[in-house]
């Protein structure tokens, strides 16, 4: 006789399978993470008690998208639309997002004294895109000790600037200062001035303190942490190596060529104006173009040559590991190098006499790539569902989102629901990144049947 499963057990079946569905793999655990933790945030955003004016539930759902996503687009004026607690929801959200909830967990469990299993460190292995699970432990407490100390010190220095000013009373030089510190060291962009950063374009320590913010965390725990314990430049990792240079040299050039186009150029913002003011606009923007978001001046005003150099360093991000995003420095270095051994007919792929692990090389280039086909695809979509906005606007505000930098050419509030959504998408897919969202779906198994070799024709 046929055993009938009673409602109880039902309900557990069905548990059980919703489980297995969200946990089986690492990636899908992540990616709910991040939408269970934007949903709540959301929620409690739309909330009457967080709002200053109405804000709608699809803004409320966009912008607690892109706090959790460190993007910092925004459909509002953040400072006057929502009051302290819902500016505190936006702050958390920032803080999960830019350390990743799965650090923030194991942080609890590591203070409550419970044992974190091998499970766990995989999870945090693939939420920070390590190489192995090895010395998470350690990892966790070197983000969230980096994270206090370099959040508490930016927030000093905003802090008595901003008083300094004798614009600001001392609490709401602090408030501004923490908030701020945050939005900043987790490349957030978010700001309570509803010009962002603009009023404070020529104020040189405050530009510099949140430069600076940018740059350490856009840097990446596992550097940040190889370049604290290990002790001359030879024996760091080549990861960390990757991620200095690239830091002087990415930034260096973009300061170097917006100088050109802003300056230089009679088509630039800031023709005529003094070389100590232009460099100063030109250095920030240098900076927090590659995944950080704020401005000290208006992205739409700038020469159209500045904006196709943003549009790729927006697409290149920041370094794994860290709280940029973008298809991230490291996979860049690896394509170019690949790129050049094969012009120079070598058999291997070699960075500062290390050979790259045939893997990894493959790795970059789907990274690359499905980023690429992920931007053209929900820039289409955008363009479909809002022909009313220029498409190259359309185009910038997509690459901004993937990269989660949040710099705009204006267009975020005169985006449709659907053109939201879109943009949405993009900002969840630009923080667990391309190759997350495909593992999702994907079905991961090696073929057990071989077949022959045959060589096509390529170029």
């Amino acid at each position: 006789m046929r055993h009938r499963l009673s409602a109880r057990e039902m309900r557990l079946k069905r548990i059980e399978v919703l489980y297995r569905v969200v946990f089986e793999k690492p990636a899908r655990f992540i990616a709910g993470g991040f939408l269970l933790a934007i949903f709540i945030g959301a929620t409690l955003l739309y909330m009457p008690f967080a709002q200053e004016e109405p804000v709608s539930w699809i803004d409320c759902l966009f912008i607690a998208t892109s706090a959790g996503t460190v993007t910092g687009l925004s459909t509002v004026d953040i400072g006057s639309s929502f009051n302290l607690f819902g500016e505190m929801v936006i702050v958390a959200l920032i803080q999960i997002g830019g350390l990743g909830f799965m650090t923030i967990a194991l942080m609890l469990l590591s203070v409550l004294g419970k044992k974190i299993g091998l499970k766990q460190r995989i999870l945090l292995q693939e939420s920070l895109n390590l190489a192995g699970p090895g010395g998470t432990v350690r990892l966790v407490r070197n983000i969230v000790f980096t994270t206090v100390i370099v959040q508490f010190i930016g927030m000093l220095f905003l802090t008595f600037e901003l008083y300094s000013t004798e614009s600001y009373s001392f609490g709401a030089a602090l408030y501004y200062g923490f908030f701020h510190a945050v939005s900043a060291f987790n490349n957030a962009g978010f700001a309570l001035f509803p010009d962002s950063l603009m009023s404070f374009e020529q104020n040189t320590a405050i530009v510099v303190t949140i430069a600076l913010m940018i740059m350490i965390g856009g840097l990446g725990f596992t550097t940040i942490a190889d370049a604290t314990e290990v002790r001359g430049w030879k024996r760091l990792a080549l990861h960390s190596k990757i991620m200095i240079l690239s830091l002087l040299v990415i930034n260096g050039v973009a300061w170097f060529v917006l100088m050109m186009f802003e300056w230089v150029s009679n088509e630039g913002s800031l023709y005529g104006r003094s070389i100590g003011e232009a460099l100063h606009v030109t250095f920030f923007q240098a900076v927090t173009t590659r995944t950080a978001g704020f401005n000290t001046i208006d992205i739409a005003t700038m020469a159209p040559a500045s904006i196709g150099l943003i549009l790729i360093l927006m697409y290149i991000g920041a370094g794994a590991a860290s709280t940029g995003s973008g298809i991230k420095v490291t996979t860049l270095a690896v394509i170019f190098a690949d790129m050049w051994a094969f012009i120079a007919g070598k058999k291997e792929t070699v960075i500062m006499e290390r050979t790259i692990d045939a893997f990894q090389i493959k790795k970059a280039y789907v990274v690359a790539i499905s980023s690429f086909f992920f931007i053209l695809i929900i820039t289409t979509l955008v363009i479909l569902t809002n022909g009313h906005i220029p498409a190259s606007a359309i185009l910038f505000e997509t690459v901004s989102a993937f990269g989660t930098v949040g710099l705009s050419l204006g267009i975020t509030a005169d985006l449709n629901a659907a053109g939201k959504g879109f943009i949405m998408f993009m900002m969840l897919l630009g923080r667990v990144g391309s190759l997350t969202i495909l593992f999702t779906v994907a079905r991961q198994a090696d073929r057990k049947i071989r077949y022959p070799k045959e060589k096509i024709l390529i170029g």
